[in-house]
C-alpha cells in the first residue's frame, strides 16, 4: 500500500482506459504540468483496461463511465474484484450526475470528476485526493482485518477459537449434506494440566499451551481443521474419513506427538491426552450433537485411564442414553418427593442403647422399587446434582430428629444424628450457610448433629475444606471421618482437620479373624484412636464375635445388620422409641 499521506510526490503509473481520443489527450496535457513523475498508460475498452491493469502495477485509474464493451461501474466493480490493494480509481464522465458519482463511489472508485473540469489543478488535486481517500481505505481495511483475525482466533496459541471452530463445523455439516463425503471430531483434554498451572503458574502453563497446539498442528492433514476451546481444550476435524481404521491412526498419532518430552525453560513436561472421538453420521449429524458425543468419549478415555482414545460407539451411546434419562429421573425425584431417609442405630455395645443414628438415602423409584445409594448417588454426582440431594437429606433428618426429640421428650444429649456430606458439598463454597440455615430452621441443637467426610474427599485441597470444618467445627457440630483406614488414611489428616470420632471401615470387621496381620492393623487403628481422644464407631458388626471384640477394644459405638439394617422412620420410631 502506498502511504500517500507521507509522499504525495512518488511517482506514479496512471491508466486511462476510455475510448475518446480528444479527452484521452486532454488529460495528458492536462498531467504535463504535473512536477511529479508520471507514467501514463492508455486503453480504449473495458477488456483493454483489464488486460493492462492486470500486467502493470497501476497507482492511479481514470475510468470513463461510457466504454464500447462495458459501462465504467461494471468496469469498477471486476477491478475492485481483483483484491489489489494499491490503487485509486476515479470516474469520468461527460454528465454532471449526482446520482452516478453516488454510484460510483460505492461500488469501489474513490472520487468522481467531469470532463469539463480536466485542467491541470482540478485533476492534479483529484488525483492527490483520490489517492488520499484510498490510503485512508485502506488503513481502515487493515484495521478492520486485524480486529476480525483478533476475533477468530486464540490470542494465546493462534489458533482458531471456539466461535471460529463453531462455524467451520456448521460449515462441514451442511456440506456432508451435499456429498457423500464424511468427517470426524476429536475432543483433546490435557490430563492433569491443572497441577501445572497451581505448582509452576500459569506463564509456564500458557507456554505449554503453546508447545502443544504446535505439536498438533504438525499431526494434521492440511485440509483439517485445528481449534483451541479455551483452557487445555482442543479440538481437531478431519475431512475425508472413509473408514474407522483412519480415526484409529490419527488418534495414536496424536497421543505420541503429545508423549514426547517438552523442554520449557529447566522444566521437562511429560504431557498425555485423553482423546474422544465421533464420527459424523453415526450417532450425530448436528454441530452440538456431536460435540456432545466427541466430549463424552473424551471422558470415557480419562476414565480408561487416561493417554489413550476412546470412540463414541453404541454402547457409549446406550450408557449415555441412560444416564440422561436417569438425570431427567433423579429430577423428577427431587421435586416430586420420591426420596427417602431411611435410619441405621448406632448402639453403645456396654449396654445396647441407641445414642445415634446414620441417615441413609433411599429413592422409591416408581418402577424399580426402592433403590439403595449405590444405584444412583455416584451418577448424581457425575451430574452435579448431588448437593441437592445432600441438602434434602440433610434437612429431613434434623427435622426427623427434632420431631422425635419433642415427640418421645428425648435431651440433646441423648441421641445424635450422622448424615454423610460428599465431597461436592464439602467443595461448596455455600455450605457452612447451607448447613447453618437448615439446622436454624429445623429447630434441632447443633450439637446433635454429626457430619460424616470421607478421606478421599479431603485428599483435594485440604487446606481450603479445613478451614469449612472449622467452621463447622465452631457452630458445634461433630464431624467424624468415615471409612477410616480405606488407603487413604494420613495422621496429617487428624491433626489437620477437628475430627471428633473415626468410623472404622466395614471391610475391617467384616474380615476379623480371618487375617492375623490385618486384625494388629485394626486394633492399632482403635488404639490410636482412643489415644487421640476420638470416639471410635464400627460399621458392619454383624455377628457376636465381632461384637465382642468392638466391646473388648473399647469402641463407643458400633453400627451393623446385627442390630438393624437401615429402614424407614416409622419402623425406627416403632422399634427403638415405642417399645
Amino acid at each position: 500500500m502506498i502511504n500517500v499521506a507521507a509522499n504525495l510526490d512518488a511517482p506514479i503509473t496512471l491508466l486511462i482506459v476510455d475510448d475518446d481520443l480528444i479527452d484521452r489527450k486532454s488529460i495528458k496535457r492536462a498531467l504535463m504540468s504535473c512536477h511529479r513523475p508520471i507514467t501514463i498508460l492508455e486503453a480504449v475498452t473495458g477488456e483493454e483496461g483489464i488486460k493492462k491493469f492486470d500486467e502493470n502495477a497501476v497507482d492511479v485509474l481514470l475510468i470513463d463511465y461510457r466504454l464500447p464493451d462495458i459501462d465504467g461501474l461494471a468496469l469498477i466493480k471486476l477491478i475492485v474484484s481483483r483484491k489489489k490493494t494499491d490503487t485509486a480509481i476515479i470516474m469520468v464522465s461527460q454528465q454532471e450526475d449526482e446520482l452516478l458519482s453516488l454510484n460510483a463511489l460505492n461500488v469501489g472508485a474513490h472520487d468522481f470528476l467531469l470532463k469539463t473540469e480536466v485542467s491541470s489543478d482540478r485533476l492534479i488535486r483529484t488525483i492527490r485526493q483520490a489517492e488520499h481517500r484510498h490510503f485512508l481505505e485502506c488503513l481502515v481495511n487493515e484495521k478492520n482485518a486485524a480486529i476480525e483475525w483478533l476475533a477468530k482466533r486464540d490470542c494465546l496459541t493462534q489458533l482458531i477459537n471456539r466461535y471460529t471452530f463453531e462455524k467451520t463445523l456448521k460449515a462441514a455439516c451442511d456440506e456432508v449434506l451435499f456429498s457423500r463425503k464424511s468427517f470426524a471430531l476429536f475432543f483433546i483434554d490435557l490430563d492433569d494440566f491443572k497441577k501445572v498451572n497451581d505448582t509452576l503458574g500459569h506463564t509456564t502453563g500458557d507456554k505449554l499451551l503453546q508447545q502443544v497446539a504446535a505439536r498438533l498442528a504438525s499431526a494434521i492433514g492440511e485440509s483439517d481443521c485445528l481449534a483451541r476451546l479455551g483452557g487445555d481444550e482442543f479440538v481437531i476435524l478431519v475431512h475425508d474419513i472413509t473408514a474407522r481404521s483412519e480415526i484409529s491412526v490419527i488418534a495414536n498419532k496424536i497421543i505420541q506427538v503429545l508423549s514426547k518430552p517438552i523442554d520449557i525453560g529447566s522444566t521437562i513436561f511429560s504431557i498425555t491426552a485423553s482423546v474422544g472421538i465421533t464420527l459424523y453420521g453415526e450417532f450425530a449429524t448436528s454441530p452440538e450433537a456431536l460435540m456432545k458425543c466427541a466430549d463424552i468419549a473424551m471422558y470415557k478415555a480419562k476414565r480408561n485411564g487416561r493417554n489413550n482414545f476412546f470412540i463414541y460407539c453404541d454402547e457409549l451411546h446406550h450408557e449415555t442414553q441412560q444416564k440422561n434419562l436417569l438425570e431427567k429421573e433423579i429430577k423428577f425425584a427431587l421435586q416430586n418427593d420420591q426420596f427417602l431417609v431411611y435410619y441405621q442405630p448406632q448402639i453403645c455395645p456396654s449396654n445396647n442403647k441407641v445414642k445415634g443414628m446414620e441417615a441413609l438415602v433411599r429413592w422409591d423409584h416408581p418402577s424399580r422399587g426402592i433403590l439403595g445409594p449405590s444405584e444412583f448417588l455416584s451418577i448424581a454426582e457425575e451430574l452435579n446434582l448431588i448437593g441437592s440431594i445432600g441438602e434434602w437429606v440433610l434437612k429431613t433428618a434434623c427435622i426427623q430428629l427434632k420431631s422425635w426429640q419433642v415427640k418421645y421428650g428425648l435431651a440433646d444429649n441423648d441421641m445424635s444424628i450422622s448424615v454423610n456430606l460428599s465431597s461436592l458439598q464439602l467443595q461448596d463454597m455455600n455450605l457452612i450457610e447451607s448447613v447453618s440455615r437448615i439446622v436454624s430452621e429445623s429447630g434441632l441443637s447443633s450439637h446433635c448433629l454429626e457430619l460424616e467426610i470421607t478421606e478421599s474427599s479431603i485428599i483435594h485441597s485440604p487446606e481450603t475444606i479445613a478451614t469449612r470444618l472449622h467452621q463447622l467445627d465452631e457452630m458445634k457440630i461433630k464431624l467424624a471421618l468415615d471409612d477410616f483406614g480405606t488407603g487413604y488414611s494420613s495422621i496429617e489428616h487428624l491433626h489437620l482437620f477437628p475430627i471428633h470420632s473415626l468410623k472404622i471401615d466395614k471391610s475391617f470387621i467384616f474380615a476379623y479373624k480371618q487375617k492375623r496381620a490385618q486384625d494388629r492393623v485394626l486394633e492399632a487403628m482403635i488404639k490410636f484412636a482412643k489415644y487421640l481422644g476420638l470416639s471410635v464407631i464400627a460399621e458392619g458388626v454383624e455377628t457376636d464375635e465381632q461384637l465382642d471384640f468392638c466391646l473388648s477394644q473399647g469402641c463407643d459405638l458400633v453400627q451393623g445388620y446385627y442390630y438393624s439394617k437401615p429402614i424407614c422412620a416409622l419402623e425406627f420410631e416403632t422399634k427403638y422409641f415405642e417399645t
